[in-house]
């Protein structure tokens, strides 16, 4: 069976979706060990899998690296696709391209941005949405959610039902760290403790800008006279606001994109982890800090609810609700880290095997252990 994956998601510094496509390709990897894979992209990427079964498919085209993204997608990755003869296509992004008569289609729907707070994003990527979202997840054989919310959200709003849900999982370094490795973290961002965390892409959408009203008003209160306020991701948009507050405060502390291998660190440094964003399809970062033994506030959505489970403090995502949150968090003792088990990215990838597969073509699975069944 040929696999065609939208490889985007992976292009450069992975985000949330990319960690969640990078680690289901993996998965799937050792799941089917006949299948052979195909991975588009504009842009290098890091394979998922270093293998003879896996073919990285980076457009050669002079113009490809120049086209925006959404663009390239729907003009060029159909073309390489056929070219391959593919049996099914992973929407790993949402979206579809122009495919031949035949492919069968797999999309995985991470949230309904465009219909929840389109105010949050980019002008030309939520017209695409406008354009593309409904219609080409209308159309894919199978849907995947990342979250019972996003699944309700899903039909609720465009009247479509999720073939399956396949929540994002935690890698197994999310946990406590030593008081050296956290030291060593903290030196190499230049963070001197006690500091408040805050991890996301600085968009309108992860509302951080009230993450930093918030620790500027628990100063002016007194309730943290020495800590800082540590801000780890990658720049995004609408942004240069947030930019120059935090230039202008000495306490504020902006990382840029932080390495995957630091993240567990900074989590288990801090004395509270905050995510007041305004709409989430899960909230990966919450069950990482909590998995720390970290404090966290986090805004109330059913999506941060279903990732944060009652380890976390919740409130609607405004400055007085957060302020009370975070005094309160903050007045609670330091928790131990949340064992609780949460599907693996292994579970993960074993849902999505029979939605890859009722293509008709018969494969070999091999489940987690030593089973192996056709399906």
């Amino acid at each position: 069976m040929r696999i065609g994956i939208d490889g985007r998601s992976i292009e450069g510094s992975r985000s949330g979706v990319g960690r969640y496509v990078f680690e289901l390709c993996r998965g799937l990897g050792r799941l089917l060990p006949d299948a052979e894979f195909y991975v588009y992209s504009q842009v290098p990427v890091e394979m998922p899998v270093r293998s003879p079964r896996w073919h990285p498919r980076l457009d050669s085209h002079p113009a490809a690296k120049y086209m925006k993204r959404l663009v390239w997608f729907k003009l060029r990755c159909g073309a390489m696709c056929a070219a391959d003869g593919l049996d099914v296509f992973w929407g790993s992004s949402t979206l579809l391209p122009p495919l031949p008569a035949g492919v069968r289609t797999v999309v995985t729907v991470y949230d309904l941005n465009y219909k929840v707070v389109p105010e949050t994003m980019p002008s030309f990527l939520r017209w695409g949405h406008v354009l593309f979202f409904r219609r080409d997840v209308a159309r894919a054989d199978a849907v995947i959610s990342i979250s019972q919310g996003t699944r309700a959200r899903l039909r609720d709003l465009l009247g479509i039902e999720s073939q399956a849900v396949v929540q994002p999982s935690v890698d197994e370094r999310f946990g406590p760290r030593s008081e050296t490795e956290v030291s060593a973290v903290l030196a190499k961002y230049k963070i001197a403790a006690p500091y408040i965390l805050g991890v996301s892409t600085l968009e309108p959408r992860k509302n951080m800008a009230l993450t930093v009203r918030v620790f500027e008003r628990l100063k002016e209160a007194g309730l943290i006279p020495r800590h800082k306020l540590v801000l780890a991701g990658g720049g995004g948009w609408k942004n240069r606001k947030l930019l120059e507050t935090a230039a202008a405060n000495r306490d504020i502390i902006l990382t840029g994109y932080a390495d995957d291998a630091d993240l567990p660190p900074l989590y288990c440094g801090a004395s509270l982890f905050m995510f007041p964003s305004l709409y989430e399809g899960f909230g990966i970062p919450v069950l990482e800090a909590l998995r720390c033994g970290v404090r966290v506030v986090a805004s109330d959505i059913p999506e941060l609810r279903e990732a944060g489970g009652a380890d976390a403090v919740y409130a609607r995502p405004n400055d007085d609700a957060m302020f009370e949150a975070a005094k309160t968090a903050l007045s609670m003792p330091k928790p131990a880290p949340v064992t609780r088990l949460v599907p693996s990215w292994e579970d993960g990838a074993e849902k999505m095997v029979p939605l890859l597969a009722a293509s008709g073509k018969r494969i070999r699975f091999l489940r987690t252990g030593p089973a192996v069944r056709s399906v």
